[in-house]
C-alpha cells in the first residue's frame, strides 16, 4: 500500500512536499563484520528506511515527486536562500 505523507531532507532545508510511499519496507544488508542483517519497518520508519536507501542510489525524496508537487518544490529550492550564489 503506498501513502502520500510530508518528507523532507537535509539536503534540501526548509523544504517538505506530500511525497508517497509504500506503508511497509523491508531492507537488508550485511554489517561491518559481513553478518546478514534485515530490518522491517512500517509507517514512519518505513518512509525513513526508503528515504535513506534512495539516498544509497543517489537520489532524493523529490526524485518521487510528479507533476505540480514536483514543480512547486523544485520552484522553493531554487528561491531558498542557501541556493543563491556565495550562500555558505
Amino acid at each position: 500500500v503506498r501513502v502520500r505523507g510530508p518528507e523532507g531532507c537535509l539536503s534540501l532545508p526548509g523544504i517538505e512536499a506530500g511525497t508517497p510511499r509504500f506503508d511497509r519496507a523491508v531492507v537488508e544488508g550485511t554489517t561491518r563484520d559481513g553478518a546478514p542483517v534485515r530490518v522491517t519497518g512500517t509507517g514512519f520508519f518505513a518512509r525513513c528506511l526508503q528515504h535513506e536507501s534512495d539516498h544509497l542510489d543517489g537520489g532524493l525524496f523529490t526524485d518521487r515527486l510528479t507533476g505540480l508537487r514536483l514543480r512547486r518544490t523544485l520552484r522553493a529550492a531554487r528561491r531558498a536562500p542557501w541556493s543563491k550564489p556565495g550562500a555558505p
